[in-house]
């Protein structure tokens, strides 16, 4: 019987909808109807998730990750950390690490230490840009003030912060990425997530952006500037200083199981050289399954280890077609895009054009 450790929980509300922003979420208007359903749906998905996991012959260990993602879990407050006090499925491991989304401006004393009772010991600042102009078009609900006061509160904690890259109209008014970050470094986050901003599409400020030059240029600046300081590229988008990897994270790029909870949470049950991910409908605490088979989990593997700075062998991921794998990856080298020699992984330059190596990687290997 398989052994779950890892559990994410989506909580879906907003104090604000920002407009690029793609994610399920809702508002928070009416805060004790809003957290009086969600919680109503929350039991009800437990139980529900209990047949599941009897269903695909798995069982709780105690929790190593957990991980409150939203939408804003910060908002839920006191009253969340008590209820999950009250229903989490199983306990917290010893050496646990355990992440809360929390937003500048959408948090509260009170909170952040029922949180830290809970067993938070881990928080990802949603800031996604300091200088003030770029707040506004990324139209954020918060101030320029309100990241400093947050900051300021987790100096000394463990904690994150989410940073985006390629906003609208940072070409013509000279955004200095770097800057923003230096001011974002001196609080002293452990970790730094990197995300260049591809919205959805309707996103009215779409013809601002930047484009995919200047974006890959900021990225690539980005890149040196935190190695340079002494963190780790170990992921696509994630930085983090020597020990502070997430390592909930790391459990789905690794291909490991992750359960879910909460409206649209996805988790995945390994299961050998297949899995089964799961969905939760937003409207009811009812799931939607897909069984993977053993070729999409292996392009799925092959995909997220690309991802890591976390070297492989080609044998290790394709062993049935090692030798074309190896002759592509010799190419890429060749172009500044992987290095390696018995052990590979990609630069920052191949990570910048991951999705087009995807492609060159399936036209190569013929058994894909």
């Amino acid at each position: 019987m398989g052994i779950v450790t890892s559990l994410y929980l989506h909580v879906p509300f907003c104090r604000h909808l920002c407009n690029y922003c793609d994610f399920y979420k809702l508002p928070l208007n009416a805060p004790e109807e809003n957290w009086r359903q969600y919680e109503d749906y929350l039991s009800q998905s437990l139980l529900r998730h209990e047949s599941i996991m009897v269903e695909r012959g798995v069982q709780w260990g105690a929790l190593d990750t957990l991980y409150l993602g939203g939408g804003t879990p910060s908002l839920w407050g006191a009253r969340g950390a008590a209820w999950l006090a009250a229903h989490l499925p199983t306990n917290l491991a010893g050496t646990h690490e355990t992440t809360l989304e929390i937003d500048p401006g959408a948090w509260d004393h009170a909170g952040l230490s029922a949180w830290k009772g809970l067993g938070v010991n881990r928080f990802s600042v949603g800031t996604q840009a300091l200088d003030p102009r770029f707040l506004r078009v990324l139209d954020r609900a918060h101030e320029r003030e309100e990241t400093v006061r947050l900051l300021e509160a987790l100096k000394g904690e463990n904690f994150s912060v989410d940073f985006l890259l390629g906003a609208p109209h940072s070409a013509e008014w000279r955004r200095d990425v770097l800057q923003e970050l230096e001011g974002l470094l001196a609080y002293g986050p452990s970790h730094v997530s990197l995300y260049i901003l591809n919205p959805a599409g309707g996103y009215k400020l779409k013809s601002f952006l930047p484009d995919d030059e200047w974006s890959a240029r900021e990225y690539l600046a980005v890149s040196a500037f935190l190695r340079e300081r002494g963190f780790r590229h170990y992921e696509v988008s994630n930085f983090a200083l020597p020990g502070r990897e997430a390592r909930h994270n790391l459990r789905y790029w690794m291909g490991e199981s992750v359960a879910a909870l909460g409206p649209t949470g996805t988790g995945y049950f390994a299961e050998g050289v297949t899995a089964w991910r799961y969905k939760w409908k937003p409207s009811r605490a009812e799931i939607e399954a897909e069984p993977l088979s053993a070729k999409e989990v292996l392009l799925e593997r092959v995909y997220l280890r690309l991802r890591l700075d976390h070297p492989f062998t080609p044998t290790e991921l394709l062993p049935l077609d090692a030798e074309a794998f190896l002759a592509l990856l010799r190419r890429w080298q060749e172009r500044g895009l992987a290095e390696g020699d018995k052990s590979w992984k990609l630069t920052p330059q191949g990570w910048v054009i991951l999705d087009s190596l995807m492609d060159e990687l399936f036209v190569v290997v013929s058994s894909l």
